[in-house]
């Protein structure tokens, strides 16, 4: 929107920290009514909202309609509107209009179309365009051609403001389509809170549960939201979430009451009114008391191609009990770093950034940056993996013998669980954040869930494959597929029988089947042989890469 004209006076500090700078008399479009359901003909309307601090006469306003161009349908008359109020123009069918007016405003659906409001003064003006292309150039409140637009609505629908009176100058920031609109009422506050990065730990004998909750929208009104959090489907925290500006979050922290060695999972839901997007609201995590693993050394590249940089590859099975570790050369140098909350691959290096430019298909969250990074040495070395307090994890060692320029040394496990290390098979020369090349072709486990097909390229078919080895004939299984941030992506088992040996596979595919984004998921596993038995529960990660 075009900037207050002179004479204007700078809009109250408490008004500021909820909405952009507004001067005194500054109005907007605030809501469009342009395809009513059924025929159009007198059911338009467009409401007008008086976001600054002072009366406005809005006789000699304006308002126009553009397709081709903008055309002048309407000049108001003597009317004041008050501050925060709105007035709504419509036609001769819109009770609640305070003018009526015949008008006939475009439906978009091939082009862009717009509304335009031009104050009493001839300059002022805010300018509504929506759909695209914008073929005829309609210009936005600049006057250039416009470049964002609001979605195109469906029959029935209006454009709403996100708030009343929020304006960034960016049609496509400001409004959305509301299947319920409010002529000459408050607009309801499109606000995004999500749930993002669960972790779960032990700490001092306890289980420990911490979220951040965000506002990803770029509006900061003063909103209130419910978190709930619920052990095995028992609520045992409540809180309100309140006040959360533009794009700032909020660290959770909750000590759960688990003193056995069952499995147990966490839920966390939030209830935000108006949210846009309700599947970013919860978030799950299954507890693991009794399979609780350390990381383990699972690849090496210590002589990487000129330009490339050396890295570790850590894998973790299940979460792990500490956060903190360090590694330890044969001449005695450490690095340290720490690993985030969950499962999977994590790769080690000094610099995560570049690292990702020469693999760009490993995760991003998967990548883990170092304090202190020793030179590996390429004529032999060993390299001790160690916890927080000092304690060896894993270790392993290789000499020149096992030099090749870009090749990685990957970790084969036999049967007996003891390490062998291969130069890897891979045609790139190494798999960071992803199975190893010289992993058995087979799953080789007891009672336990394996994934298999990882990294997979769904656009070109490929699948994943979740193998089960269950101690009963007959099980039901819940299977669900999570991403890095805790939402749900897709149900591939809800309480489905299942036999005591098998698999179920996942195409890559969201609910809606839509080829998911590249990353890292998890997979939440719960099966148990009948109702009221102990229930195996776990959580593997697989990775999508294209």
């Amino acid at each position: 929107m075009r900037p207050a004209g002179p004479g204007k006076c700078l809009p109250l500090l408490a008004l500021a920290l909820l909405l952009p700078a507004f001067g005194p008399g500054q109005v907007v479009i605030n809501e469009v009514c342009y395809d009513p359901a059924g025929a159009d003909g007198g059911k338009e309307w467009i409401e007008l909202y008086n976001a600054g601090d002072t009366d406005v006469n809005l006789q000699g306003a304006r308002l126009l309609s553009g397709g081709v161009e903008f055309r002048e349908f309407f000049t108001f008359p003597h009317y004041v509107l008050r501050a925060r109020r709105f007035v709504l123009v419509g036609g001769d069918q819109v009770s609640q209009a305070v003018f009526h007016v015949p008008m006939t405003l475009q439906n978009g659906g091939a082009e862009t179309d717009g509304v335009r409001y031009l104050g009493p003064d001839g300059f002022y003006t805010d300018t509504l365009l929506y759909d695209s292309p914008n073929s005829n150039n309609l210009p936005d409140d600049t006057g250039a051609a416009g470049t964002d637009f609001a979605p195109d609505v469906a029959e029935g629908n209006s454009l709403a403001r996100r708030m009343d009176g929020y304006d960034t100058n960016n049609c496509a920031a400001d409004f959305c389509e509301e299947a319920e609109p409010t002529p000459g009422l408050p607009n309801r506050v499109r606000a995004d809170y999500a749930l993002l990065h669960p972790q779960a730990w032990r700490e001092e004998g306890s289980w420990r549960f911490g979220l951040w909750v965000k506002n990803l929208s770029d509006i900061g009104p003063a909103l209130c939201a419910g978190l709930s959090v619920c052990l095995d489907g028992l609520k045992i925290a409540e809180n309100t979430v309140s006040d959360l500006a533009a794009g700032d979050s909020l660290r959770m922290l909750y000590t759960l009451p688990v003193s056995d060695d069952l499995n147990h999972r966490v839920t966390a839901f939030l209830d935000l009114e108006n949210d846009p997007d309700p599947s970013n609201n919860s978030v799950a995590l299954d507890l693991f008391p009794q399979n609780l693993s350390q990381p383990r050394l699972n690849e090496v590249m210590f002589a990487p191609e000129t330009g490339k940089q050396e890295w570790i590859e850590l894998w973790v099975e299940s979460l792990p009990t500490r956060g903190d570790f360090s590694i330890r050369d044969a001449n005695g140098n450490d690095f340290s770093f720490s690993l985030p909350g969950g499962a999977g691959y994590f790769v080690l290096c000094a610099a995560p950034e570049q690292f990702l430019l020469h693999y760009p298909g490993c995760p991003a969250d998967a990548v883990v940056s170092t304090s202190g990074w020793a030179a590996l040495n390429n004529d032999g070395d060993s390299i001790l993996l160690l916890n927080a307090e000092g304690d060896s994890l894993d270790w392993m060692g290789y000499s020149s013998a096992n030099l090749k320029a870009g090749v990685s040394l990957e970790r084969q496990q036999n049967s007996g669980q003891q390490a062998f290390w291969r130069l890897s098979l891979d045609p790139s020369g190494s798999t960071p954040g992803r199975a190893n090349s010289q992993s058995a072709q087979v799953p080789d486990f007891q009672g336990r869930i394996s994934v298999q097909g990882s990294p997979c390229n769904p656009r070109e078919g490929q699948k994943i494959s979740l193998f089960h080895k269950l101690e009963s004939p007959q099980n039901y299984v819940n299977c669900k597929v999570y991403d890095i941030s805790g939402g749900l992506v897709r149900v591939l088992a809800d309480n489905t029988p299942v036999p005591a040996e098998g698999k179920i596979d996942w195409d890559g595919r969201d609910t809606a089947g839509k080829i998911v984004p590249r990353g890292r998921y998890f997979f939440a596993w719960e099966s148990r042989p009948s109702e009221g038995q102990k229930a195996l529960r776990e959580q593997v990660t697989a990775v999508i890469f294209y």
